[in-house]
């Protein structure tokens, strides 16, 4: 092939290119609970596990998702933020490139590879990762939002049931990755939470600064945690498995597993070792009613078993759609569980909460919600503190603003 074919081959796959991209945006007023010292948000030095605690007027997160597609088998996506909570911050959330060549014998065959969740969740479905139910996510998701992200390849074959001539489709997925090895740190110390802060690139996560990690065998601990950080050189592995029928039911049930070395420690982080087992469900009951829910539980490991931590969580969320407003109610549950043998560390932890959110949409670009989340927890690492409650309740009212804008198809 001559280059000035080559060229025109290429100039002619950009002019087919495709850019779709969507924003999407939040402002709030918030009346939060009342909070002593050392259980404001765990971003602002306390262990308090709502995003916010403070009745003031909040810009959340500015978020932007752009897909670039041609007439190849190539697409990338981007997803970006600006967030002014837990600091000031504009970053990419997620960042990748996919390939998707035509059928075999029925099959479909999809890569990708970049920076990413895995698609544990069926709750984030929205814009760059968001949620269409809430405001402040469950608190698996908003462990994932924070923690847990792949940078690595992921594979996927796809038996759509369609093509069979059956009621169910198929997708297997599998993946590996790099760069997230510091995965647990924040559910060893904090616990679950709920917000909606997504963790950008690069970006660090700050907790209280606990008196088990400032002396003793934890003294290499600083109050801060890089979740995207690469510490050992070792890649993690993850494989799931999508099932839907009729378009009406889909579980996915995924493996994670970071393959932590935790005696390694590098730039002021331990390497902790994670695994995790994930399973989703969404349900349309009808089509104003969906039901969606999603299990995880595992265990993390850092240092010589300095800090072991079993963990579980379950949330089940309704969504009803009234046609004039839409309604969500969801119930959360978790709990961590100490194994180590360092009795001034106690890391377990337990709690419920609630949220329910209405929404108004104004406009095809504006909605109007009240949102309501509650939290009733327990957590022993308050206890490193004189007088600080292991138990308490976090309460949060918020009036949002939601504006959302999209490029015409």
């Amino acid at each position: 092939m001559s280059q000035a074919l080559a060229n025109q081959l290429a100039a002619e796959e950009l002019s087919s290119a495709q850019l779709a991209w969507q924003a999407k945006g939040e402002l709030s007023l918030n009346q939060s609970q009342h909070q002593p010292k050392g259980l404001q948000p765990w971003w602002q030095g306390g262990t308090g596990q709502l995003g916010s605690a403070d009745d003031t007027l909040l810009l959340g997160p500015q978020l932007f998702a752009a897909q670039l597609t041609t007439d190849s088998p190539w697409s990338a996506t981007l997803h970006t933020q600006w967030h002014q909570h837990p600091t000031v911050d504009l970053g990419v959330t997620e960042s990748w490139i996919s390939f998707s060549p035509l059928p075999f014998a029925g099959y479909r065959f999809r890569a990708r590879a970049g920076f990413f969740y895995p698609k544990f969740s069926m709750e984030n479905t929205d814009t760059a990762w968001s949620s269409p139910y809430s405001s402040n996510f469950s608190v698996i998701n908003s462990w994932f939002a924070e923690e847990l992200r792949a940078r690595g390849v992921e594979w996927s074959i796809i038996r759509p049931g369609r093509v069979f001539n059956s009621a169910s489709s198929y997708q297997w997925v599998t993946g590996i990755f790099q760069g997230n090895d510091a995965l647990g740190t924040i559910i060893g110390w904090r616990g679950f939470a709920s917000h909606p802060f997504q963790t950008n690139l690069g970006e660090t996560v700050r907790f209280a600064d606990y008196p088990s990690i400032r002396s003793g065998p934890l003294a290499l601990q600083p109050d801060w945690v890089q979740p995207t950080r690469e510490i050992d050189q070792r890649t993690g592995f993850y494989s799931g498995l999508h099932w839907s029928y009729q378009q009406k039911s889909e579980v996915r049930v995924y493996y994670y597993d970071n393959n932590g070395d935790p005696l390694v420690i590098k730039h002021g982080q331990y390497a902790w070792d994670t695994q995790l087992s994930s399973i989703a469900w969404q349900h349309e009951v009808n089509e104003h009613l969906r039901f969606v829910s999603q299990y995880l539980t595992g265990s993390t490991e850092m240092g010589p078993q300095a800090v072991v931590v079993d963990f579980k969580s379950w949330f089940s969320l309704l969504h009803y759609d009234l046609g004039h407003s839409r309604l969500s109610i969801r119930y959360d549950y978790w709990q961590q569980q100490d194994k180590d043998l360092l009795p001034s560390d106690d890391n377990n932890g337990r709690g419920h909460g609630w949220n329910i959110n209405l929404q108004y949409p104004l406009s095809e670009n504006l909605s109007l919600a009240l949102e309501w989340s509650h939290l009733n927890t327990v957590q022993a690492s308050r206890g490193q503190w004189q007088n600080w409650p292991l138990q308490r309740n976090f309460q949060q009212l918020q009036l949002l603003m939601t504006w959302r804008f999209a490029s015409a198809n």
